[in-house]
């Protein structure tokens, strides 16, 4: 009930997430949002979020993000309380949030990655064995208060992360966490269906793209591709919309780990999936980012041939 107790003493918060929100980071932040619209009213709560999947917007609260947050919110004053939602690092917070949730007079950081220094906030709810910042969220709120829709985008968040519940980070207490969200009345085909497992058209040709270029290395246990900047203008497409394709090349039979690059921001994005041993945090952090396992990413300033044979060099360790 720590949440609770911290809300109970604010008057006014502020919700932040990573760079590039995913699914988790849309649930997680507009799950502590509605929470605090359900439950306490007369709080001013203000979600910040990056661009993210229009698809997420089935999720209520979602459309009430605002994309940046600038000196002038909150009447220029600090906010009682900030939550840091499914982010390790001050450098990862999206929508310009680090200097507000440093100036904020408490901040709760909620979040699951192996990376996290544990030190961010004011209290720090961090497990790197969930399966999500979701679900950790879930079961440091009070049960008897989640709404169908705070449940709706925990459970989205749930379903992005653990791959439909395919990935390894699936655990007992997720599928417990999952029942009680769907004992909520959470419209879980719908969720799963609309948000995961559909594209757009345009998502649908670069992902088919990115398949028809990748290749195999050492030996067939990595697949690779990757998106030129010409690429993205040829197909019409945004980072945003470049998220879940690494997801499809990792489904490359009798791989270990998949790898994908695309331009954000003048650099290549770097992800990274792997199935059962390599460790791809390890092999994020030597660009700069980290993550989970089995999950990560990075950035590179490098060629897409030059990067890729420096993280292949680096999997090579590890096999």
């Amino acid at each position: 009930m720590r949440i609770d107790e911290f809300l109970s003493e604010a008057k006014t918060v502020a919700i932040f997430g990573h760079v590039r929100p995913d699914g988790d980071c849309v649930g997680s932040t507009t799950g502590i949002y509605n929470y605090i619209k359900d439950n306490y009213p007369t709080i001013q709560a203000d979600l910040f979020l990056e661009n993210f999947p229009d698809s997420y917007k089935i999720l209520r609260g979602a459309n009430d993000a605002r994309s940046a947050w600038t000196a002038e919110c909150n009447g220029g004053k600090p906010y009682d309380l900030a939550f840091l939602m499914d982010t390790p690092s001050f450098e990862r917070v999206g929508a310009n949030g680090a200097e507000c949730i440093k100036s904020a007079k408490k901040t709760i950081n909620i979040d699951h990655h192996i990376s996290n220094p544990l030190n961010l906030c004011t209290l720090n709810l961090v497990e790197p064995e969930a399966s999500s910042a979701s679900e950790v969220l879930y079961v440091n709120l009070d049960k008897a208060k989640i709404s169908r829709d705070t449940a709706s985008s925990l459970y989205l968040g749930i379903v992005h992360d653990t791959g439909a519940f395919k990935y390894s980070c699936t655990g007992k207490r997720t599928m417990q966490v999952v029942g009680d969200l769907i004992e909520a009345g959470v419209d879980f085909a719908k969720i799963v269906n609309e948000t995961y497992y559909t594209r757009t058209y345009k998502q649908t040709h670069i992902t088919g793209y990115a398949m028809q270029q990748c290749k195999l290395g050492l030996g067939g246990k990595v697949v690779y591709s990757y998106i030129t900047p010409e690429d993205m203008e040829r197909f019409g497409v945004t980072p945003v919309e470049l998220s879940t394709v690494i997801d499809t090349i990792r489904e490359v039979g009798g791989t270990e780990v998949a790898l994908l690059l695309y331009p954000v921001n003048g650099k290549y994005k770097i992800s990274l999936r792997s199935n059962y041993f390599v460790d791809v945090n390890a092999i994020a952090k030597e660009f700069g980012g980290g993550g989970h396992t089995r999950a990560a990413g990075g950035d590179t300033s490098d060629a897409p041939e030059v990067a890729i044979e420096k993280i292949l060099k680096l999997i090579e360790k590890q096999l």
